[in-house]
Parts: C-alpha cells; structure tokens; sequence
C-alpha cells in the first residue's frame, strides 16, 4: 500500500480590497483608506475603482498619503459604469493580481482594526469556496451608535435556502470576505441582481455557504446620500428613502426582480436539475414561494411573510396590461372601504337568506353546504380581486375562506357529505389560526 496523501490545510493570506467609488466625499474616503492601512492582518492589497474623474479629489490633502502608497492601486474608469459593474471591475483587476480572497469596500464606512484579521481567520475555519460576513455599529452624524446593522438586517433564523436569501438579502457588501475563486468560477455579476454583494452572496451559497460572524468588525456610515442605507434611521434623520429603494418599492416590481435573480441562479449557479428548472420559470418559483412558506409557516414569520408578498407580486399585471385598469384603481381608490363593507354586509345577508330557506323549505345539508361555500367564495373574489386590481396584498382570512369555500364545493362535487367538506373548507382557517397563536404565544 502506498503512503497517505497528506493534505495541507487550507490557508489563505493575501486579501484583495475591491473598493468602487463615485464622486466621493474625499474626508470621508481618507477615513475608509486609513482604516484600510491600521489593519491588523497586513498582508492586503486595494484597488480603487473610480466613476467620476481622478481630478475631482486628486488634490486633496487628506487623500495625499495614499495616492502614493503602492498598497493602493488607483484606477479611473473612461466611461461611468454604476455601482454594480464598477465592482466587477474592482474585482477583476484584483483576480489579475493573484489575491486568495476578495473584500468588498464603500467609499464612505469605516473599518475597524482587526476586520480583516478576524474574516480571514473565519475563512480559514469554513474552507475554500465559502463567505463570511460581520457584523457593524452605526456612525451617524460621525458619531458611533450602539446600535449594530444586524438588528436592522437579519431577519429570519437559522441557515437559509439559496431560495431564502434570493427574497430576504441579509449580507451588506462592506461586511463580507469570499474566495476569489468564486469570482473566478463566475466573473460576470447579471443584469438581473441589483448589487455585486446580492450576487456573491448567493454564488457562495450555492458553493462554500455563507457564514455569520457575530461581531461589529465596522462602522456603517449612515448620512442623506447613501445609495440604500437603513430605512428607520433615515427617517429618524428627516431624509427621504433613497433610490434604490424606491426603485423596487412596488410589490409587482419587487417580486419580479426576485423573479428574475431565482431565474439566474437557475441558470448560472450548481444545484438538482428539477430545482433549477422550477427556479428558471415563473410557475416554477411560485411554487418554491409556495413550499417556502409551507416548511417555514410555525418556524420563521418573516420569511413567510416575504414569500407571501413575493408570491402574490408575481401574479400582478404588468405593463400595459395594467393600464386598463388605472382609471378603475383611480376610481375606487376613495370607495374601496365602502364596497369591502357592502360585500361583507352581502355575504351576512347571503348566509342569513341560506339559513331561512333550510327552515322555510327543508334544504338538504348538501345543498345548505353549496349555498353557503358558493357565497364565500363569491365574496372572496370579489373582495380580493379589488384587492389585486389595486394592486394591494390580499386579506389573509378572506382569501383563506375563499380557498376553504372552494375545497368543500370541489369535495361535495365529489360525493363527500356536508359534514366532511364543511370540514375540509374550515382547514384553511384552522391553519391560519394556529399560526397566529404560535406567534402571539412567542411574544
């Protein structure tokens, strides 16, 4: 028998700083580049990926010490990429240079000293092809705030699906360090993901996993300019929601978004066959959307409830299909609480009317049963399908009365009894009972 082959362990060292900038606050990057330099893992390399010409901050005191520092390799671009592309090509010039592993870098946060030293230990421990990311405090108004980004941002418990993490994004790009392999195997970041950090979070899912380091290793510089930046404390500062976040704001244009990156990851990243065909198609993800929220529905209600959102966005009209219906939203806009209340008030007097004809003229339960369903889910319709005309999300017990009313119809079609399919139609509602106990009893 020959001798074992001893492997050596896995031991990355050089880290390859990606850093986009776009008309930067030059203060602000001086304090981002210093921060660089104080690492306490000093074997590092950066490469400043600029948007807007050199000249604007090229004479600028604070930046002086590192326009020569060889550790920084400064690089302006002829044409504007935008945020997206001016990574990738961060990255690439830093592939170029052999680096292990890559870091993503805003121009304006601020990392503190053993940043780099505790993400690469961590990726040393989790092994080739894999992320971490960290934690961050806030810096508002320049000041230090106790308050942490992952109270912002991680949402949901325990590991996530590559599906999970396609509708609930958690990892901020200033707080993660990967395996520059992954931008090897999958160089491009597509069209379809809105950010570099959104793409290699979910690339590195597919490959190594995406693990959590729970410790502030930075300051998340919050001020009116961000390019997303965090919602409440925004609007504790007085500023407006920014771009980004307006951009896909809407239900529709969220969940298509979501749509089109699951369409991606179906088609670029490793995973079974039958998954990537369902993640390729729309029907498909509807129902990864659909299985998501029955393997989460009593484990996790933010997940659940973000799959809910995604899924119904998904089935919105788009384009000039909807345009058919803006004079109709515009109109019942100022109604829609009148109408709700009138089919509502319909449905009382559609089961009053059900329960005077079994008196009057002996109707048979079978009969009483289809009487009754008929008129929930006729409400349910019609009450839901405002609801979607409008394009606001469902109510939730109504919807799940109409779903229960359609069960027991299709079930007595069957020659079920009423007792079974009054049964079968109360299941719906009994599940969405239960989950409200489960997390009224949590809190």
């Amino acid at each position: 028998m020959g001798a074992a082959v001893q492997l050596e362990p896995w031991n990355p060292r050089t880290v390859g700083i990606a850093l986009a900038a776009y008309q930067p606050n030059p203060v602000w990057l001086a304090e981002q580049l210093a921060s660089i330099a104080a690492q306490t893992h000093n074997e590092w390399i950066c490469t400043i990926s600029l948007d807007s010409p050199m000249e604007e901050i090229s004479s600028s005191p604070d930046l002086a010490p590192f326009m020569h520092d060889a550790r920084f390799n400064w690089v302006e671009n002829h044409e504007r990429l935008g945020v997206r592309l001016n990574f990738q090509n961060a990255t690439q010039h830093l592939l170029q240079r052999g680096v292990d592993l890559i870091a993503f870098c805003d121009q304006d946060d601020v990392w503190l000293p053993e940043k780099l030293a505790e993400s690469v230990s961590a990726m040393r421990n989790h092994g080739p092809l894999s992320m971490v990311y960290c934690d961050a405090y806030l810096l508002v108004d320049g000041v230090q705030r106790s308050e942490r980004l992952h109270e912002y941002t991680i949402k949901t418990d325990g590991k996530l699906s590559i599906a999970e993490r396609i509708i609930q994004p958690q990892v901020s790009g200033f707080c993660q360090v990967f395996d520059a392999s992954l931008a090897k195997l999958h160089p491009t970041i597509p069209n379809e993901c809105s950010h570099h950090d959104f793409w290699y979070s979910l690339v590195a899912a597919a490959y190594g996993g995406v693990h959590r380091i729970n410790k502030p290793l930075a300051l998340y510089r919050q001020h009116a300019g961000n390019t997303i930046g965090i919602s409440v404390v925004r609007a504790q500062q007085g500023w407006e929601i920014t771009e980004q976040l307006k951009r896909y704001s809407t239900l529709r244009v969220n969940a298509q978004l979501r749509a089109n990156v699951a369409r991606r990851v179906g088609t670029e990243l490793p995973m079974p066959r039958i998954l990537a065909f369902l993640y390729r198609h729309s029907a498909g993800w509807l129902l990864v959307l659909l299985g998501i929220i029955a393997r989460r529905l009593f484990v996790d209600k933010v997940i659940v409830a973000n799959a809910y959102r995604k899924g119904w966005g998904l089935l919105l009209l788009e384009g000039s299909q909807r345009d058919i219906f803006q004079q109709i939203r515009h109109r019942l806009a100022a109604q829609i609480k009148v109408i709700r209340m009138a089919l509502l008030a319909g449905m009382v007097l559609l089961a009053s009317g059900a329960l005077v004809a079994i008196q009057l003229f002996s109707i048979s339960a079978a009969d009483t049963a289809i009487l009754v369903f008929a008129s929930i889910l006729v409400v349910s319709v019609a009450i839901n399908g405002l609801r979607y005309v409008l394009h606001l999300m469902p109510y939730t017990l109504v919807l799940l009365g109409g779903v229960g009313a359609l069960m027991g119809l299709l079930v007595l079609l069957g020659g079920a009894s009423a007792w079974l399919a009054t049964g079968i139609a109360a299941l719906p509602i009994l599940a969405n009972g239960l989950y409200r106990l489960r997390w009224s009893l949590r809190r």
